[in-house]
């Protein structure tokens, strides 16, 4: 099985980092699709290019710090991989990593997806850069 790694450093604080990353409106800001929060733990993505939903499980959250989704359904080659972001101090920086685990795909399968990783990091890094408002969001923390 093979890992994807992806690192980008931002000037920013944590929560900032932190809302992208766990509230429906911060989500549906870099990553396409539909975010429904799928229970008190869960959450569920659709896109218009995958023929099924992504369903995704918090499985360890230190906030601000890491967080870790597990994907329990999708299709055969996103279930039961791991998502796991880090926010690290880096000097005046944050360090966001993420590392997508467990993946079972062909070469060429990795590298469209580790392509697709490095756009949706991206536009994390251009939202950091850019106001975030999340209190209109009536999921915010909904699985904290």
């Amino acid at each position: 099985m093979t890992t994807l790694y992806h690192e980008i450093e931002v000037v920013t604080s944590p929560d900032r980092v932190w809302s992208l990353l766990t509230t429906r409106v911060g989500l549906n800001r870099w990553w396409p699709g539909e975010i429904f929060i799928h229970g008190g733990d869960s959450w569920r993505l659709q896109q218009e290019d995958r023929n099924m939903a992504l369903v995704f499980k918090v499985v360890e959250e230190v906030p601000d710090r890491v967080l870790e989704w597990l994907c329990t359904q999708g299709e055969d080659d996103w279930h039961n991989t791991l998502v796991h972001w880090r926010i690290e101090r880096h000097e005046a920086k944050l360090r966001l990593i993420v590392e997508h685990r467990d993946l079972r795909k062909t070469p060429e399968e990795l590298a469209r997806l580790n392509t697709q990783w490095g756009v949706w990091v991206d536009r994390i890094g251009r939202q950091l850069h850019q106001e975030i408002d999340t209190m209109d969001d009536k999921d915010l923390n909904a699985w904290t």
